[in-house]
């Protein structure tokens, strides 16, 4: 209780020195808050593509293939989400300095050097972009009038959308040649796959082959055409890509683990067991059918490739074709009615609390000096001479500052 008493009469001593000061900083504060110049914030929200499909359109591209694409995309940087993934192009320089010179920063800014790079700079320095955590994707940008941040955070939601659509199509546009080169392809080796069946039939006398032989080649046949499918689209995907790209290291890796199992499969090591090339080769066969039945299996897997890929074909096409808006816009972004910058009573506040503050500190640091000026004379000398010290140093140092 003592202490506190104390501290209180401490306080009351040196009242006047506190109550001016907390009064003059506040006053300069209310003063420089009304002269700063407004800053105001607009915000656009995003709804971003449900993750079961794809942004760009891959997923919807393969058909079939594209439970499988889905895990890929998985794997790709951990936990990437679409939310994630269009933070990123909204924050490239890219689609930064399309905006820039869409909303016209450098004029707006009355930039005297004006320069694409410091355009993004500057309108980095505006830009708040952020995901909530429903995956809500929020634009948020601060200028010096209502219109342009509003304008700003619309010109974003237009950018990544013509990036989205631009995306799809060139993709669409890729995967199509690639396949088109395909089809031609598959299209002679299944004439000549058919013509050699049909030429041994004929000669050798033989209908078919049993049933089990028959499932296992379809099913081996199946998994071939998968892999020629997952070949196709990295062709299409590199042709845009780096090799370091993640998206194209995980194809790579998901192509070399296919034809892995299909390795095994040819050699009879299978898990599952039966059948042609899982359980039973072609060697432990008569000869006539071992033939008749490899002949078969060509003629299967060029069948199956062929299909599969023509309908990933169409799916190119309308993809390339496609113009559609990308994006669903939760919130397009108005001009708002009040400033975001200076917000007067929280800066008004925290000045009255730091005058407060640095008062009391003066307050008690004083007392202490006249305690030891008393009490403690020689120690209270030694920090005269130093405060000598230092003010005869920045005696010597301002003058040389100001020539």
């Amino acid at each position: 209780m003592n202490r506190l008493v104390k501290y209180l009469s401490v306080i009351l001593k040196w009242r006047r020195p506190i109550f001016w000061n907390s009064v003059v900083l506040t006053a300069l504060a209310v003063i420089v808050s009304f002269i700063l110049p407004p800053r105001y914030t607009a915000t656009a929200q995003l709804l971003p593509p449900s993750d079961e499909g794809d942004m760009f359109g891959i997923t919807s591209l393969l058909g079939g293939a594209g439970s499988g694409l889905s895990k890929l995309k998985a794997g790709l940087t951990g936990s990437t989400t679409s939310s994630d993934l269009m933070l990123g192009i909204l924050g490239s320089r890219t689609v930064m300095q399309h905006v820039a010179e869409r909303c016209s920063i450098a004029k707006y800014y009355e930039m005297q050097k004006p320069s694409p790079e410091r355009s993004v700079r500057q309108l980095k320095d505006m830009t708040k972009l952020a995901t909530a955590d429903n995956g809500i994707v929020r634009i948020s940008v601060e200028a010096k009038t209502r219109a342009l941040a509003a304008g700003i955070a619309n010109a974003y939601v237009a950018e990544l959308d013509s990036f989205l659509r631009y995306s799809n199509i060139s993709r669409g546009h890729n995967m199509r040649v690639f396949i088109e080169k395909r089809l031609g392809q598959l299209d002679t080796s299944l004439a000549a796959a058919s013509e050699s069946l049909k030429a041994f039939q004929e000669a050798n006398k033989v209908a078919s082959v049993d049933d089990e032989t028959k499932a296992a080649i379809d099913a081996y046949a199946k998994m071939k055409s998968e892999l020629s499918v997952q070949e196709a689209e990295y062709e299409a995907v590199r042709s845009g890509a780096s090799d370091e790209n993640p998206y194209v290291d995980n194809l790579r890796r998901s192509i070399a683990a296919s034809r892995d199992e299909l390795r095994k499969l040819e050699q009879g090591s299978g898990a599952n067991g039966f059948g042609v090339g899982f359980g039973v080769s072609f060697e432990r066969l008569p000869v006539v059918a071992a033939r008749f039945a490899r002949r078969y299996q060509d003629l299967k897997i060029q069948e199956e490739a062929y299909a599969t890929l023509y309908q990933q074909y169409e799916y190119a096409k309308i993809l390339e074709a496609r113009d559609a808006p990308t994006l669903t816009v939760l919130d397009y972004a108005v001009p708002p009615e009040r400033r975001s910058f200076p917000r007067r009573v929280v800066v008004v506040g925290a000045i009255f609390m730091f005058s407060l503050a640095a008062g009391l500190c003066f307050a008690f640091v004083a007392e202490y000096f006249d305690f030891l000026r008393v009490a403690k004379p020689e120690e209270y000398g030694g920090w005269r001479r130093l405060g000598t010290d230092i003010s005869g140093l920045l005696g010597r140092l301002l003058p040389r500052r100001r020539k």
